[in-house]
C-alpha cells in the first residue's frame, strides 16, 4: 500500500464507477506521456467504461500539452486499443514487478 501511495511517477489515476460501485480504474503519466493502465472488472465490461477512462485519459494529456500517448497493451486488449484508435508500434514484451515477462504491443495515438 505504501508504493501506491507514493506515487513516484505521479501518475493521474482514475477511476470508473456504475450505480456507485468502482468497476475500473486508469493511469496516466503525462512526463511520459504513457497511458499506463486502463483495467475493468467482468461486472463492468462491455459498459463504456473503459472507453470512458480511455477519452478521460485522453482528454487530460491534451490539457497536460501531450500530443501523442504511448502504451504497451497486452495481447487481450490491443484490440480495444484499435478501436479507439491507437496503432500498433511493435510487439514486444514487458517485465511486472514480480519480474515476470508477459507479451505485449506497444501502441500510439496520437492527439
Amino acid at each position: 500500500m505504501r508504493r501506491l501511495r507514493s506515487n513516484a511517477d505521479g501518475e493521474i489515476r482514475l477511476v470508473a464507477e456504475l450505480d456507485g460501485r468502482p468497476v475500473g480504474i486508469g493511469a496516466l503519466v503525462l512526463a511520459t506521456a504513457e497511458l499506463r493502465a486502463v483495467y475493468v472488472a467482468p461486472e463492468g465490461a462491455r459498459q463504456g467504461c473503459g472507453t470512458a477512462l480511455v477519452q478521460e485519459i485522453e482528454r487530460i494529456a491534451r490539457d497536460g500539452a501531450v500530443a501523442r500517448l504511448t502504451l504497451h497493451a497486452s495481447l487481450n486488449a490491443e484490440q480495444f486499443y484499435s478501436g479507439l484508435g491507437y496503432g500498433v508500434l511493435e510487439r514486444t514484451e514487458v517485465v511486472l514487478r514480480n519480474n515476470q515477462r508477459m507479451a505485449a504491443v506497444a501502441m500510439a495515438k496520437d492527439l
